[in-house]
């Protein structure tokens, strides 16, 4: 069993490998011509971000994207960087976070987090032209130019849009 384990974790790891930043460079957030990056932290705090992340070469992982914008993220313990549990250490590691209706909640990242509070992941790609939510996790999302993505702190059943207030 210990060799089957020490020749599957560097190949998990080896796939797990991002991009380099020179794959990026920052775009004007006013007329993005790359990626635009929208992250909305809905209840854990007012402000929500707006980026934009030009692609030097055709596609990128929105992971890698979301990373060079200047978010960092956490996934969590049983899927990786498929769920995303925290962004820029949102929701808090030590802190309970509120929802009505709930009872104060620390988020461990051990497992998939509670319907009454996580991360979603949006898209939209030139095609659509609407949001929607992204098919795949953040780690095998690939983007082009021109899409958007977008993460938003859900809570108690509320998924606002990416851009909502």
């Amino acid at each position: 069993m210990l060799r089957l384990i020490l020749l599957v974790v560097p190949l998990l790891l080896a796939g797990c490998v991002s991009s380099t930043s020179s794959a990026f460079a920052m775009g004007s957030a006013q007329d993005c011509q790359g990626v635009t990056v929208v992250v909305n932290y809905g209840i854990l705090q007012e402000d929500r971000s707006t980026q934009c992340v030009d692609l030097l070469e055709g596609e990128a992982v929105a992971l890698d994207v979301l990373n060079f914008a200047g978010f960092e993220l956490e996934g969590t313990e049983t899927f990786g960087d498929q769920v995303v549990c925290r962004v820029n250490a949102q929701p808090s590691a030590t802190e309970a976070f509120l929802v009505e209706g709930e009872d104060p909640y620390v988020e461990t990242c051990a497992d998939m987090p509670p319907a009454f509070g996580y991360w979603a992941l949006w898209l939209k790609t030139n095609e659509l032209g609407e949001w929607g939510y992204a098919e795949s996790g953040v780690s095998s999302l690939l983007l082009t130019s021109g899409d958007t993505v977008g993460l938003v702190f859900s809570s108690a059943g509320d998924t606002p849009l990416p851009t909502d207030p």
